[in-house]
């Protein structure tokens, strides 16, 4: 190992000493390095610190509120501190749809009509799955030749889709992340399927990790006024995809495929 490598393994390691709560790996140790939080080392962090007496009976906004003041005081940057309260926050949510995952499905598990839709005549490639729950598109995509990768927080989620792809007899990848933790790369994936997320980001990163010619596919609430739920507003998947071939749009009543309301739908299928 060179010295520059022995210094940057020493800061590296001592950096992680001082900070137990935030355990940064760095992969590569360049200049370029890519650095990025470790999700299940964070979320267990938080969990034992939430357990603490002072913690346990605070209410979540206030214990993530006290949590992220903590990480600052500890020396951590304010955009890691957020972005490590994003996968805390991220990785709970996937404790919760452990529980819904293991029990029969009250969604919709068929294919996406709209990703059905999106590929049909269109070439295999490399098909990227955001939030991939149990797989259902995932396999779909793969029975039709596709390279498929799919992440998400819900181990049980994950588990189901990787028993329901072997019992298909397709080969799908599965990784056990948040949409901060996960590299979507960049011109790396043919197609991006994303329905019915929780967070946009995934939406705009996207735009970046799509090869030329590439598809992004998505689907998901319409954000009414009130409603607390997540949502895009009117035309804003269109402003998102600013400069893609805009290959269908649509924005209007459609069944949500998880809860199995009725509810205003914006679809959109784009071209790199």
């Amino acid at each position: 190992m060179t010295s520059i490598r022995r210094w940057a393994w020493a800061s590296l390691v001592n950096s992680a000493a001082r900070h137990w709560s935030l355990l940064i790996v760095c992969i590569g140790l360049t200049a370029s390095a890519l650095c990025q939080t470790d999700g299940a080392r964070a979320y267990e962090a938080f969990q034992a610190w939430r357990s603490e007496p002072a913690n346990a009976s605070l209410p979540w906004d206030a214990a993530i509120e006290k949590y992220q003041a903590k990480l600052s005081a500890e020396g951590i940057s304010d955009g890691d501190a957020a972005k490590t309260i994003r996968i805390i926050t991220a990785r709970d949510e996937g404790a919760f749809y452990d529980g819904i995952y293991s029990k029969p499905p009250k969604f919709q598990t068929l294919p996406s009509a709209l990703l059905a839709e999106a590929i049909r005549n269109r070439p295999p490639g490399k098909a990227l799955d955001v939030d991939m729950g149990q797989g259902r598109n995932s396999i779909c995509l793969a029975r039709h030749g596709w390279n498929v990768t799919g992440f998400d927080v819900s181990r049980a989620g994950l588990a189901e889709a990787a028993r329901l792809a072997a019992s298909a007899g397709v080969h799908i990848k599965t990784v056990l992340a948040s949409d901060e933790e996960f590299d979507f790369g960049s011109d790396r994936w043919d197609l991006i399927v994303i329905l019915y997320p929780l967070e946009k980001r995934s939406v705009y990163k996207a735009r970046n990790a799509l090869k030329p010619g590439g598809v992004v596919v998505v689907e998901c609430s319409h954000k009414e006024p009130g409603d607390k739920s997540f949502g895009f507003e009117t035309n804003e998947l269109l402003k998102i995809f600013d400069g893609f071939r805009i290959l269908k749009y649509e924005d209007k009543p459609g069944v949500h495929e998880w809860s199995g309301k009725n509810v205003r739908l914006v679809r959109l299928i784009a071209e790199k």
